[in-house]
């Protein structure tokens, strides 16, 4: 057996793979025949045949196959390389032959030595990805609120469709601001802009709104589609929502207001650190559900223990690390502080905090506290609690883009 990046002729192979994995259609006839390549909405997101990762039985048959797609995303203040995972495929003859966890240590080894500080992906199950070392990392609440409940909020500044250049910079502007204090938000490129900006309101349905405030400042965004079911009135779905004050989003909410003549129901994926109950006059009208966002992990533990923010004076903790996929990451490391100064070592002295990387994942990042992940029975505390408190705090989490 053999796992590498594909090469560019091995592409479509690649491809029909994904294509049987995944069961849906695509004509590689016509495409061959008419030298034509699908557009964004066929494929999957990667960069050609280059993000192609793939396993080879003895005879050099591709057998599996994942995207290993480089992003940017925020972390404590910092910008660090996240390896974005899509596309894991197996022809369903070659399945339980262990092709796939062989990938996947291939790609932390490149990730390591490529300085990436994490790795996310949207699973078809928790369980299966939880040994390669990914846990859940992020979720949001499903709001579905009846548009007549947006009736109480009295329309402030004003709304204008993005229909120009300018206002899409003005969109990138407000996202990079809203990310500032985020953690795993995506640093996005001109490339990833493009497929939020690459539809027509007219031909697709989507569409883009920014929010002035009465001094003529944008503060605020919302990109929603329509979506019908079987009555005669549609629902607005939210893609994206973004606000840097309440005004705004009361604004927006506004806006949303209008639209009841012709749709019912907003329907919208919200940040858990975001409550939308207290918006609202009559709670029973705010349905709400759980929805995971995907897996993450990280890939060089000493990376991250170095960029993590620190509690202000200084202090020192052990926190002893088992990583059963990925041993090079096991033992444990010392994260000392004093002001400004700030240093991470593999030490032999006892752990003050003992977990795996799936947990260690969740507190670095904000997603879960030493407390939580303790009363789960996930993490062992044997000393400096109020400190590990102060060092594994809640954080504000978002991801919106997929792959």
């Amino acid at each position: 057996m053999e796992v590498r990046a594909i090469k560019p002729e091995e592409k479509t192979t690649f491809d029909k793979i994904q294509t049987i994995a995944f069961m849906f259609r695509r004509d590689f006839i016509k495409e061959e025949k008419e030298g034509i390549t699908p557009d964004s909405a066929q494929l999957l997101v990667n960069d050609g045949y280059r993000t192609g990762r793939a396993a080879f039985d003895d005879n050099g048959r591709m057998c599996s196959c994942l995207d290993l797609i480089p992003y940017e995303v925020t972390f404590d203040g910092n910008t660090v390389k996240m390896g974005g995972i899509g596309g894991v495929a197996s022809l369903p003859e070659e399945r339980d032959k262990k092709y796939i966890r062989h990938i996947f240590e291939y790609i932390m080894n490149e990730m390591y030595e490529n300085g990436y500080v994490f790795s996310y992906l949207y699973p078809f199950s928790h369980i299966y990805y939880r040994k390669f070392g990914y846990e859940l990392n992020m979720t949001a609440i499903n709001y579905s609120i009846p548009i007549s409940s947006f009736r109480q909020f009295g329309q402030t500044g004003r709304m204008s469709m993005v229909t120009d250049d300018a206002g899409r910079q003005i969109v990138k502007a407000l996202y990079e601001e809203y990310i500032n204090d985020k953690n795993l938000a995506v640093v996005r490129t001109d490339k990833l802009w493009q497929r939020r900006f690459n539809n027509d309101p007219y031909r697709d349905g989507v569409f883009l709104y920014i929010w002035y405030n009465s001094q003529n400042e944008a503060r605020g965004y919302v990109q929603y589609h329509t979506e019908k079911t079987d009555g005669i009135k549609a629902s607005i779905v939210i893609r994206e929502l973004v606000w840097l004050d309440t005004e705004a989003l009361k604004g927006i909410f506004a806006f949303m207001g209008k639209f009841g003549s012709q749709a019912d129901k907003l329907v919208w994926k919200v940040p858990s650190f975001t409550d939308l109950v207290p918006f609202f006059d009559e709670p029973y009208d705010v349905g709400q559900e759980i929805h995971m966002c995907g897996m993450n992990r990280i890939v060089n533990v000493q990376k991250a223990l170095g960029l993590m923010a620190l509690p202000e004076g200084g202090g020192e903790v052990v926190i002893g690390v088992r990583d059963d996929f990925f041993p090079v990451n096991t033992g444990n490391y010392s994260i000392s502080w004093n002001g400004q100064n700030h240093s991470v070592q593999k030490t032999d002295a006892g752990p003050d905090l003992l977990c795996d990387i799936q947990a260690l994942t969740q507190l670095v990042t904000g997603f879960l506290t030493p407390d939580d992940l303790e009363a789960a029975g996930k993490i062992t505390v044997n000393a400096k609690r109020d400190v590990l408190a102060k060092i594994f705090r809640p954080k504000r989490l978002f991801i919106n883009d997929y792959f």
